[in-house]
């Protein structure tokens, strides 16, 4: 049998247009293209018209779909390139590499092996540790007698060196570095990407191999070397078959690497060695299918094993191959003008010139992307780095570009459920956005917030909570927006169930058993509630009690709080029980109320910051909870830390407020407490804590109390020059927080110093204009009342 190997890059476009010129040429009858045999059955989807590459396939076990990978394909892929062909020729292609049910079988063993020994060690851990008689040598076989590393006990040779670690990782490296290349891959492009010559691609394919002869012999691979041996093996094996089954004329189409390694495929030496080492090999069950893919993804180093940064750049470079550069500038340049920059053609020109200079310089035929990347920074980003940013974005890597596949390609079971709930939700796939404002009393609208919550648990988003102008809990705004991108989630998430619901319950569970944090708990349980995963709540409340039983770290358990009192609105809308919720969120509450004065005792200025945020969030909590049993018990360890030394006054600051703001003091008690924090005999520092703590956030007081406003612009009025510098920052950060508008207006009132506190107004301190017409103003009482429905 008459046998070609031509070896190629993954994903480069000189290899591609190689490819196709070479088998016009020589038109084979059989062609055999490096893959795994799996690909055989989707292969054949290649030429429809639907399937418009960047695609992938997805390969993956099916009795344990975790264990998946991905063969990712471009329009400039020689493989896709060499399918093309041999379908619209009728020729017959096989994928020839390795079989994914043997690759996934070797792996599943070595697992288990690794598993197997870790189980061992901790029994002859275990025993050791029972007889006494572990010794610093006995546990550390790392180290011998002399001190020198002992062979490694996977390949049994010794360390690998610096040279050797390097080479075995990319052999094509050691050729760059004697060319004075600093990168292997920028080597492999401009002597064999970027030089494609009409009619010359026999010439290329025997440089190829020249190229990959010399490498094999002279440098040593450790890296991934006994699987390159087995897929070598299959490989010959399956060019036999070719010969058994009758062809004459066999193409074979794979990585460069591999190409030596083919040629003496019909000794008898290598056919006993092949059968040999490929006899009794593990397998699974594989499945395989189409999914659409993007150029950022292209990036992946899965699969094959090749990933490109630059699909963008490459995809031109196959449309326009003879390009010397002025067409991508030109595409720059419309880019630039697009986002309403001034680029005349006189840029363009200027750039071109530039990039020919630099090629020139660098021995070079042509421009490469980095000479026209340098030209364009230069001359079209006026030197900014930032702009250049952008071409790489939309143009070297173009982001924007999403394959597709056919509809009626074989789904996974997660994507047929995914496709019927959408349908029965009515909710349609689109790239625009499209807003729904969702009535939960209503059952589409509530199955349509259930879906879209489940599949937020899965990290889809298709979906994106927006806020809408209505009050309650019985009404959802969500903003859809469907990108491609999510088919290739959704399929990911199919390792986990074949169900949307099914999926979400184990994807949740498993991220609940990696976690020991009851704060992380109590958020994944926000997210089970809307999205009705019921078994998932009991688990993880079962666990949050377990962990709250026996943990002491008050922060942790107020961080809890929170996202359990916020479900809690939950319950008469969607009509779940939420009980064990309630009662939960009680137990944590008093744990907190007990332990929380002491907690608060002798902290820093950072952990102080810390307690200061979560007594605020777990006071809206206890606000929104709207129990009175514990609202008080709350209240009455608030005032415990308000009248406790030895606490840092940022939480004093913060306890008093709240206090204030839950009317269990008055205005009299706090304006004492604010004048007492204030006074002389309090260190400036521990003052402006006090009033970052009481402000937490808000200036509106500072507005409208007068009393408060007078005592604080006194304050810092009287401060020392030196003093005042030095708080200066934590005052600074204390006033960023107030809204703008608030700033503003306490900027005015500052101008106007202190402020003259008006008595006449039936007790309030509310401060009023000199010239308020208290007459004018109380004939518009009677008016506001029936306005406001008062009796």
């Amino acid at each position: 049998m008459e046998l070609h190997i031509l070896g190629i890059r993954h994903h480069g476009v000189g290899s591609a247009k190689n490819i196709v010129e070479r088998l016009n040429a020589l038109q084979p009858d059989i062609l055999l293209v490096e893959g795994p045999p799996e690909l055989d059955s989707v292969v054949q989807w290649v030429t429809h018209k639907e399937l418009k590459p960047p695609v992938a396939v997805l390969a993956y076990n099916t009795e344990k779909p975790a264990q998946a990978t991905f063969y990712p394909f471009a329009k400039f892929s020689p493989e896709w390139q060499a399918i093309t062909y041999a379908h619209q020729k009728n020729v017959p292609v096989w994928m020839m590499d390795l079989p994914l049910a043997h690759t996934f079988g070797i792996e599943i063993k070595k697992q288990e092996a690794i598993e197997k020994e870790r189980k061992r060690l901790e029994e002859e851990a275990k025993q050791e540790a029972q007889e006494e008689i572990i010794s610093v040598e006995d546990t550390n076989p790392q180290n011998n007698v002399n001190g020198e590393e002992l062979p490694s006990a996977e390949t049994g040779e010794g360390p690998l060196t610096e040279y050797e670690t390097e080479f075995a990782r990319d052999p094509i490296s050691y050729l760059a570095q004697v060319a004075g290349y600093d990168d292997g891959e920028l080597w492999w492009e401009h002597n064999f990407e970027h030089k494609f010559v009409k009619n010359s691609s026999q010439d290329h394919f025997e440089g190829v191999m020249m190229t990959m002869d010399v490498l094999r012999e002279h440098v040593p691979m450790h890296h991934s070397a006994e699987r390159d041996d087995l897929r070598e093996a299959y490989m010959r094996k399956q060019i036999r078959q070719a010969e058994k089954a009758g062809y004459t004329k066999c193409v074979v189409v794979c990585g460069a690497w591999h190409g030596p390694a083919l040629k003496n495929y019909n000794e008898k030496s290598v056919i006993t060695s092949d059968d040999k080492s490929l006899k009794g090999l593990p397998s699974t069950k594989v499945s395989c299918t189409w999914i659409p893919w993007t150029n950022t993804r292209l990036g992946m180093f899965s699969g094959y094993g090749a990933g490109i940064v630059s699909p963008g750049w490459y995809e031109h470079l196959w449309s326009h191959g003879q390009d010397k550069g002025i067409r991508w500038l030109t595409r720059v340049a419309r880019m630039f003008r697009d986002k309403k920059m001034d680029i005349s053609t006189a840029h363009v020109i200027e750039a071109y010139r530039l990039a020919e200079a630099l090629a020139a310089m660098r021995d070079l035929s042509r421009p490469g992307l980095m000479e026209l990347n340098e030209a364009t920074q230069t001359v079209l980003c006026f030197g900014d780095s930032i702009l250049l940013k952008l071409v790489e974005e939309e143009l070297i890597v173009g982001k924007s570009t999403i394959g597709k596949v056919p509809k009626e390609l074989p789904k996974l079971p997660i994507q047929s459920d995914f496709d019927e709930l959408r349908k029965k939700c009515r909710l349609d796939i689109t790239e625009a956005n499209k807003d729904y404002e969702l009535d939960l009393r209503k059952e589409l609208d509530l199955n349509r917030s259930r879906f879209l919550h489940r599949l937020d648990v899965l990290d889809i988003k298709w979906g994106k909570k927006i806020s809408i102008s209505t009050k309650g809990t019985f009404k959802e705004g969500w903003r859809l927006r469907w990108q491609p991108e999510m088919e290739i989630e959704l399929i990911e998430k199919g390792f986990w169930g074949n169900t949307v619901v099914e999926a979400c319950t184990k994807y949740l569970l498993d991220l609940a058993t990696q976690t020991q944090s009851i704060t992380q708990l109590a958020a994944y349980i926000q997210e089970a509630i809307p999205a009705e995963l019921f078994s998932v709540i009991e688990k993880l409340l079962e666990k949050i009690n377990e962990l709250s039983t026996i943990s002491s770290d008050i922060l942790e358990l107020m961080g809890a709080v929170s996202p359990l009192v916020d479900v809690s609105r939950y319950g008469n809308v969607r009509k779940t029980d939420l009980t064990a919720i309630n009662q939960l969120v009680n137990g944590l509450l008093t744990r907190v109320c007990i332990g929380l004065p002491n907690a608060c005792y002798g902290l820093d200025d950072e952990t102080s910051n810390r307690m200061f945020e979560h007594i605020k969030k777990t006071d809206e909590a206890v606000r929104l909870l709207d129990n009175e049993e514990l609202e008080q018990l709350w209240y009455k360890t608030l005032g415990v830390i308000l009248d406790k030394n030895g606490i840092n006054t940022i939480i004093i600051g913060c306890t008093c407020r709240l206090l204030f703001d839950g009317k269990i003091i008055d205005e009299t008690e706090t304006a004492r407490r604010f004048g007492l924090a204030l006074s002389p005999g309090t260190e400036p520092k521990d003052a402006a804590g006090w009033i970052e703590g009481f402000l937490k956030g808000s200036g509106t007081i500072l507005l409208y109390d007068q009393t408060l406003w007078n005592l604080l612009y006194k304050w810092v009025f009287e401060l020392e020059q030196d003093k005042f510098l030095e708080l200066l920052p934590i005052l600074r950060r204390t006033f960023s927080k107030f809204d703008p508008s608030e700033r503003k207006q306490i900027g005015e009132k500052a101008k106007k110093g202190i402020t003259t506190i008006n008595t006449t107004t039936s007790g309030s301190n509310v401060g009023l204009p000199e010239n308020f017409n208290y007459e004018r103003a109380e004939k518009s009482l009677e008016t506001i009342k029936l306005l406001l429905g008062i009796a």
